[in-house]
């Protein structure tokens, strides 16, 4: 018979963005064009400074760096989410292991939310595109918080509808205030870093690291039976 693995896990918590969807060069390209609209020029790499952030938070982070004064973040923040709407409709793809891994949760009988910075719109835009919602309870929104990532209050207010204990759940999440909000909220984090990102000492804080998702189908939380491996292949 198929059994939970471990009686006090009762929950996964998602981040979105580069977890679930492979939307982090979509939103490289969604922020160079929208940025360049105001002045401001961005290479690859001058993205990956806001990942996990909001977009309101982006623009407000890039006026900063700039030393650019201006009134309009709601609404460069709201062509930027219009973009990316866009992009993710058109473009957007699950990343490996997502599918197997939701199933697998499925199996268990887990329940699932994603905790994402994005705003509630993109969230459901990918939901529609990768054909998420039969798998997720709910999904909840940094922007109905007084602060993002790596503020916990996402993971907290997402814990509150579970009707859970930080013990009870896992959480999975690629960027670093990723890690550090779910971490502050008491949840065991497993990162699964953008590929290509560096898996430096800034995710020493996760209490695991894996590549993929396809990955994660070998920690022991997930195992169909009570045999798991006693080490599961995690860095740390």
């Amino acid at each position: 018979m198929k059994v939970k693995p471990n009686a006090q896990i009762e929950a996964v918590i998602f981040d979105m963005d580069g977890l679930l969807i492979d939307s982090e060069p979509l939103w490289r390209m969604a922020e160079q064009q929208v940025f360049a609209s105001v002045d401001i020029q961005l290479n690859e790499q001058m993205c990956l400074q806001t990942t996990g952030l909001s977009t309101e938070e982006v623009v407000r982070y890039w006026y900063q760096a700039f030393d650019i004064t201006r009134d309009d973040v709601g609404v460069i923040a709201r062509q930027l989410e219009d973009r990316m709407v866009k992009l993710i409709r058109e473009e957007g793809e699950p990343l490996p292991g997502v599918y197997p891994l939701l199933e697998r949760c499925r199996e268990l009988d887990l329940k699932l939310a994603v905790a994402s910075g994005s705003a509630d719109r993109l969230i459901e835009a990918v939901m529609e595109r990768l054909a998420l919602y039969p798998y997720f309870d709910f999904h909840h929104s940094a922007e109905h918080e007084a602060a993002g990532k790596p503020d916990p209050a996402v993971y907290l207010s997402t814990l509150k509808r579970l009707g859970l204990k930080a013990n009870q759940c896992i959480a999975f999440e690629d960027s670093v205030r990723g890690v550090q909000a779910a971490k502050k909220a008491g949840i065991y984090t497993i990162a699964v870093p953008e590929s290509g990102m560096p898996k430096g000492p800034d995710f020493a804080i996760a209490d695991g690291i894996i590549d993929s998702l396809e990955q994660a189908l070998m920690l022991p939380q997930f195992a169909l039976t009570d045999d798991a491996p006693d080490n599961p292949q995690l860095e740390h």
